[in-house]
């Protein structure tokens, strides 16, 4: 099994975030994306910031990053492996309960 890599940036504007990660899907360096509003403050009060975390291969990420930086983005991109249980579910965020994929199982 490939290590994955779980890769967040944040970017403001909709459209931004739209188009960064429509372009990452279509370049084929994530096998998953999220996108969320997040409560960081923008330059534009009109506008709201866009959290994407991607999932991605250990081989693919140093492209994914690239690809990121390429947009113009300016704010930091922080990637850490994902945490794979041996018990077979996927647990993104070990301090996070909802983010498991058996949920509500013991």
């Amino acid at each position: 099994m490939a290590e994955f890599i779980e890769v967040r940036a944040t970017i403001e504007g909709h459209e931004r975030a739209a188009v960064l990660a429509n372009g990452i899907l279509r370049a084929g360096l994530a096998t998953s994306i999220d996108i969320a509003e997040t409560p960081r403050p923008t330059a534009r009060h009109d506008e709201i910031s866009w959290e994407l975390t991607l999932i991605t291969t250990a081989w693919q990420a140093p492209a994914l990053e690239r690809h990121i930086r390429e947009t113009g983005l300016d704010s930091a991109i922080v990637s850490r492996p994902v945490v794979a249980d041996p018990g077979s579910h996927l647990d993104r965020h070990p301090d996070r309960q909802t983010d498991r994929l058996n949920e509500g199982q013991p």
